[in-house]
């Protein structure tokens, strides 16, 4: 095998053009995140700390449905590389239908969440404000899956500019908003986090219209536009055909898309779990051990937007029947990745004593987080390999292996592993936030050779059962 067959310096460009915008709306949306916790932190530290806990339940309301949508982009790739456009209209329909339903659960969902937030011990006035944003932001939630939904479909077709101008839009929206909300302007009454969960609510409804109104009125879809209406997308393959609902559609994207949300389900809870285990050991070391995994998440972007990425490419070339092109895609993806986490874990170990000063000067937190920082080094070079191959088995719509390999090493390593490490003498003298760390390394490897035996296993599969299997 030459280096010619595994990387390929054309396909690196077209991931990185496609790629590159799509790491900017990641950051944007990291950027909401922030603006809510910055400028509520100015009116009061119970406002800020009730978006944390509110967040705390936000995150999985979102990330379980988000994470079958997720599906989306390369399901829709495959559709465009097999010449099939109506049916990417079709799907995005659809998709905006199964947003809508999650959307309603999940609201109801986060509704009755919102109404026990008493029994995690919090003060009054803690639990009416993290109550309060809780029931404003989850009115976004409907909006923020329809924008991802039409972001899917866009991406599908390698359009990813226009996500990075919403997302931004929405992050410029998100800043005003939040001043005149949190603070009281412009006549309007001081709501500190209830007004980071309204403006947050209102800037995914723009998202979500600012991506439909693209798309409707995009040149590039002039001979889908009548597939586009009505708004909500209840028609059929076909302008002729009667509107319907496509519940075999939308039972397809739930099933290959459910796995894959239970798994990105698994890995939240895990750190959030983990962050619950160490709070008996002292603030200190949830500190420390918080700036280590806050600045892993900043930083995992660039993995994640390789993984979203290459999942589009595979789907597109699966599609199209170029299975040798799919394989040269994901395996360049690979290398880019391996390229990213090298550069990453390097400037970490230059440039961890000036990270962690972004964030603290306590001693305490200082010293156990400079060594956290040298683990994280190592965590980036498992981690963003996994993260991209689990995107290539997403282009072949091989979502379930994601999830069994996920319950098993982050459930069954990360976290029993990683308690007995950090808590107990079982291995030892308690090792505290060091354990756990080294407990996730471990499950990363693990979940990587996982994924690239599963990936042998497609690459071995006669190619057009496996093309049917993914544009069926």
């Amino acid at each position: 095998m030459t280096f010619g067959s595994v990387f390929s310096t054309r396909e690196a460009r077209r991931q990185l053009a496609i790629g590159a915008p799509i790491f900017v709306a990641q950051l944007s949306q990291f950027g909401m995140s922030f603006t809510d916790t910055l400028m509520t932190a100015r009116v009061g530290q119970e406002h800020v700390a009730a978006v944390a806990v509110a967040g705390s339940l936000w995150a999985p309301a979102s990330v379980l449905p988000g994470g079958v949508l997720l599906v989306l982009p390369p399901m829709t790739a495959a559709l465009v590389g097999s010449g099939r456009r109506p049916d990417t209209a079709h799907l995005m329909r659809q998709g905006l239908v199964l947003a809508g339903i999650m959307g309603i659960v999940f609201v109801a969902a986060l509704a009755l969440a919102a109404d026990v937030l008493p029994l995690f011990g919090l003060d009054p006035v803690m639990t009416h404000l993290a109550r309060g944003y809780l029931h404003a932001v989850q009115w976004g939630l409907p909006g923020y899956l329809c924008y991802v939904v039409l972001r899917s479909f866009l991406d599908g077709y390698g359009m990813t500019r226009p996500d990075m101008v919403v997302g931004l839009l929405g992050l410029a929206l998100n800043i005003p908003c939040n001043f005149v909300l949190i603070n009281g302007e412009l006549g309007f009454p001081r709501l500190g986090a209830i007004g980071a969960g309204i403006a947050t609510s209102l800037c995914y409804w723009f998202m979500a219209f600012a991506m439909w109104w693209y798309v409707s009125r995009s040149s590039r879809f002039t001979d889908l536009k009548p597939l586009f209406t009505p708004l909500l997308g209840l028609g059929g393959r076909s302008a002729a055909d009667p509107p319907r609902l496509d519940w075999r559609c939308m039972g397809r994207i739930l099933r290959i898309g459910t796995p894959n949300a239970f798994a990105l389900f698994v890995e939240v809870s895990l750190f959030a779990v983990t962050a619950l285990l160490l709070a008996p050991l002292g603030p200190a070391v949830v500190a420390g051990h918080q700036v280590a995994m806050n600045f892993a998440c900043v930083v995992f972007m660039l993995p994640l937007m390789l993984g979203v990425t290459v999942s589009i490419r595979v789907g597109h070339h699966v599609g199209a029947g170029r299975m040798e092109e799919a394989r040269r895609a994901g395996s360049t993806a690979q290398c880019l990745s391996v390229l990213c986490s090298l550069g990453i874990a390097a400037g970490i170990v230059l440039f961890r004593e000036d990270i962690v000063g972004w964030y603290t000067r306590e001693p305490d937190v200082t010293a156990l987080a400079l060594q956290l920082l040298l683990l994280s080094a190592c965590y980036q070079m498992v981690d963003g390999l996994q993260t991209t191959t689990a995107g290539i088995l997403r282009g072949y719509n091989d979502t379930r292996t994601i999830l069994v390999a996920c319950l098993v090493a982050y459930w069954g390593i990360g976290l029993t592993l990683g308690y007995g490490l950090a808590r107990t003498d079982i291995f030892g003298a308690p090792m505290g936030a060091v354990g756990f760390w080294l407990a996730y390394i471990l499950a990363l490897v693990v979940i990587a050779c996982a994924y690239g035996l599963r990936l042998r296993h497609l690459y071995g599969l006669d190619p057009g059962r496996l093309r049917l299997s993914v544009v069926r």
